[in-house]
């Protein structure tokens, strides 16, 4: 007996199908180099997670990373870039301004506090998180709203 109340699924559009797999594929490779960088962490006195350590890397892990970091987010960005739609693409360029404010506010700022001696050194991956964050609830907000 079939339940007849329950609407069949559709299946997923080919352009779902390429956004889906596009940020899947984004989520891939930041996930093997999360592993990597955490199995390739040779600092015994670091205990947690490698990420948020600033010790040396291996230098053969900084190559091989930046390759598959580049190599792997170009793909994906095409495969995001050919699968969205105009209300998408929309939360995704005001998500990336609002991101570019945020750094462009953010790190000339902190450098001459810097400079003054009032504020420590800039701290790059803090800025980019940063920017990531704001690009993350911009994008949210636009897209869900």
């Amino acid at each position: 007996m079939s339940d007849a109340s329950k609407p069949a699924k559709r299946p997923m559009s080919p352009r779902r199908k390429r956004y889906w797999t596009a940020l899947g594929l984004a989520g891939a490779f930041g996930g093997v180099l999360g592993a990597w960088m955490q199995m390739t962490q040779t600092d015994g006195a670091t205990i947690g997670l490698a990420l948020l350590s600033n010790s040396a890397l291996p230098a053969n892990f900084a190559i091989g990373s930046s390759i598959v970091w580049v190599v792997g987010m170009a793909i994906s960005l095409i495969l995001y870039h050919r699968s969205v739609d105009d209300h998408e693409e929309r939360a995704y360029l005001w998500a990336g301004t609002a991101a570019w404010y945020t750094l462009t506010l953010a790190a000339p700022t902190w450098w001459v506090l810097h400079r003054a001696s009032l504020a420590p050194a800039p701290d790059v991956m803090l800025l980019f998180l940063g920017a990531l964050a704001v690009n993350a609830i911009v994008w949210l907000w636009l897209k869900y709203r």
